[in-house]
């Protein structure tokens, strides 16, 4: 175990992404542990940037309601831990942060009271308010991982309807028949799409995001693996998160919304895909520059 003594001050800054300014009560980052993948790479890749920024190291600490061998189910091929695992030995730098489980944990309610993780929170933020990932969360996985070869027609696509379980209503604002649009559009246009699901083992996932040319999906499951990937992407949810936690990619709520906009609503917009993919590569390459040059210092 290492655990970091208590800080005796808080640590005030910038985060560069958004100048947003937070504070760092303890370099052990408390994080509540869920079923969710994009939960806990959020969560990591936030401890990445802060370690960064400050130039200190950070330990995390998930704290689980269940014991070490638990699976959502039977047939699933691996566990959330063995996620975890190899998620963090593909990340940039990841001597930079380390990170330890704790166990039937029985107060994890009171503990977090809806928080994914304590010790970190925007500076000045109410009592009340969660604290949103805005800026912080952007890291990337090491460079042997990001320089993979692509297949220019492959398209990645994960659906909310094959998650664990059922999604927040506005993570469905698209629905399954709308995706099944989606997709039919696609091979007609000669693209070769793979869909994932939270079943997928972590290995292929990656492998089919490193080899994809677009990804696709909403907010959640591996949608932290496409940011790191720096994969041009198209995410769906109908809530101003998926601004947070999707940076890099193009947003779409629902139609009504999206029908508003000029490049239409996301079965409009692959209508006319080949010509609106630029889309998703300016709106990528400018989040890419912005995260290097932070990098550099």
């Amino acid at each position: 175990m290492i655990y970091f003594p208590p800080k005796e001050e808080h640590t005030y800054f910038v985060d560069p992404m958004k100048k947003i300014k937070w504070v760092l009560k303890d370099q052990n980052l408390l994080v509540r542990g869920t079923p969710g993948a994009g939960d806990f790479m959020f969560t990591m890749s936030t401890a990445f940037h802060v370690s960064h920024l400050l130039k200190i190291p950070i330990h995390v600490i998930f704290y689980w309601s269940h014991d070490k061998d638990y699976v959502h189910h039977p047939e699933d091929p691996e566990s959330i831990f063995e996620k975890i695992d190899y998620f963090y030995s593909r990340c940039y730098k990841k001597e930079n942060i380390t990170y330890e489980h704790v166990y039937e944990f029985k107060e994890l309610p009171t503990l977090f009271n809806g928080e994914m993780f304590l010790n970190l929170e925007m500076n000045g933020r109410k009592e009340e308010d969660h604290t949103l990932p805005y800026g912080i969360s952007s890291w990337k996985m090491k460079q042997t991982m990001v320089e993979f070869p692509v297949q220019d027609n492959k398209i990645v696509i994960w659906k909310s309807n094959f998650n664990a379980k059922t999604p927040a209503l506005w993570k469905r604002s698209y629905t399954q028949k709308d995706w099944e649009y989606v997709e039919n559009k696609l091979k007609e246009k000669k693209y070769k799409v793979v869909n994932i699901d939270y079943r997928t083992p972590i290995r292929e996932v990656f492998y089919h995001i490193q080899s994809s040319r677009f990804c696709m999906g909403y907010d959640g499951m591996w949608h932290y693996v496409a940011r790191m990937l720096y994969k041009p992407t198209i995410i769906t949810g109908d809530s101003g998160i998926i601004k947070a936690h999707n940076p890099q990619a193009k947003w779409f709520y629902n139609k009504t919304k999206d029908n508003k906009n000029v490049t239409g609503n996301l079965l409009t917009f692959i209508d006319n895909f080949d010509e609106n993919k630029t889309i998703l590569d300016n709106k990528l390459l400018q989040y890419k520059r912005k995260l290097e040059k932070i990098l550099e210092n």
